[in-house]
């Protein structure tokens, strides 16, 4: 046996993973250059993941090079001279965050440290490595936040859970983003479930963290071999749909925490693109909190094309708040400022009415008849129309 192919057997044995498959390919952006990677993206792994390329002006003076080549990857800024040397950074750069060929899940982050944990997933299992001590495991998302967070308080690095940041892996294009949102319970302070936007066949969705992405290897796939159902992650086309959907899969599982589900930390852009899909209801929630100056709370009320009713409220964060009628909305907008001390009581919210302002005066110009041409525009020219 040859040197190589011992090397060869060796790798093979031992599960040892080839290169990830990186293809430059031109766009049609100004920057004209994106890394294709062997990933599969979207909500169903229909998409190819991109990472995009930029160029920008070398700020010193250099005699050759002009412009710089930068991307970013899982949170990670690379820079170099051209895109081939990009590439070749991008692609050891994987190697290390991905071992076994996935990617991290999500990252926690403790920004006044400049330190941070990524989570994977392992066996059915979520896991976060720590560098000379043991893996931090647990079943599900909120799971692994816990254990993250109580080994950063006893190791020194926080004091209180609420300075830990997460930041999600965005299987299309590695970017690392704040969630989309994050599903929290009145009724279940244990539930904690981030989400990201991705992309489906129909479109732009909001999604749950399913399984990370998986690098795929270099072996020609079946013919009609597609990803497993069982590979997608829940999404929807936004934020308020994808709360309708997680409330009625709690529910249906008998789970306390379907009664108070929301979603807090909301990103403007994600709730104005679930607002565009809603209508005015005609009414408002009107609350006085219990500050010293009885601030006036007044929130409007959105109409779902579900037929259920949503609310949006801003509070280190827009938190959006769904029921199926205005009261049971009123009743758990109520409960989430009574258990910030914002109310003294639950019940403090009123639902009102919003009146279309009423004209104060009906001018000639707004006069009009069939096939009447437009009135004239000043005051003679109308006595000369009326004698």
């Amino acid at each position: 046996m040859g040197l190589w192919s011992w090397i060869r057997a060796v790798i093979a044995d031992r599960g040892e993973h080839e290169p990830v498959p990186i293809h430059l390919e031109k766009t049609a952006g100004e920057d004209g250059y994106a890394f294709r990677l062997g990933l599969r993206a979207g909500f169903g792994g229909q998409e190819t993941a991109r990472i995009p390329v930029r160029r920008r002006p070398n700020p010193s003076p250099h005699p050759v090079l002009k412009e710089i080549h930068e991307c970013e990857v899982a949170g990670q800024h690379l820079e170099a001279a051209n895109v081939y040397a990009l590439r070749a950074k991008v692609g050891r750069l994987l190697d290390s965050i991905a071992p076994a060929r996935t990617l991290p899940l999500c990252y926690f982050r403790v920004p006044a440290m400049d330190y941070e944990l990524p989570v994977y997933e392992e066996g059915g299992m979520l896991t976060s490595p720590v560098i000379g001590g043991q893996n931090l495991k647990a079943p599900d998302v909120a799971g692994i936040r816990g254990v993250v967070c109580r080994y950063l308080e006893s190791a020194g690095y926080v004091h209180d859970a609420s300075e830990v940041s997460v930041g999600v892996v965005r299987p299309r294009d590695l970017s690392r983003v704040a969630p989309a949102a994050v599903f929290r319970s009145e009724t279940d302070p244990e539930l904690w479930l981030p989400s990201v936007e991705g992309i489906s066949p129909d479109g732009p969705v909001v999604g749950m963290l399913g399984h990370p992405a998986e690098l795929r290897s270099g072996e020609r796939r079946r013919r009609g071999g597609g990803p497993d159902i069982e590979d997608a992650a829940p999404a929807a086309p936004d934020v308020i749909a994808l709360l309708r959907f997680l409330r009625a899969e709690l529910g249906r599982a008998g789970s306390k925490a379907a009664e108070g589900l929301y979603a807090c930390e909301v990103r403007p852009e994600i709730w104005t693109a679930a607002e565009a899909r809603t209508e005015d209801a005609g009414t408002s929630l009107v609350a006085h909190l219990s500050d010293d100056d009885t601030t006036r709370l007044e929130l409007v009320v959105r109409h779902t094309g579900a037929g259920d009713y949503a609310v949006a409220l801003e509070d280190q964060g827009i938190n959006v708040f769904l029921a199926q009628d205005e009261d049971g909305l009123a009743s758990l907008v109520g409960r989430h400022l009574a258990g910030a001390e914002f109310l003294r009581f639950a019940e403090e919210i009123e639902i009102h009415k919003v009146e279309s302002p009423r004209s104060e005066r009906l001018g000639i110009e707004s006069i009009r008849t069939d096939g009447a041409e437009a009135p004239p525009e000043n005051h003679e020219e109308v006595q000369a129309a009326w004698s």
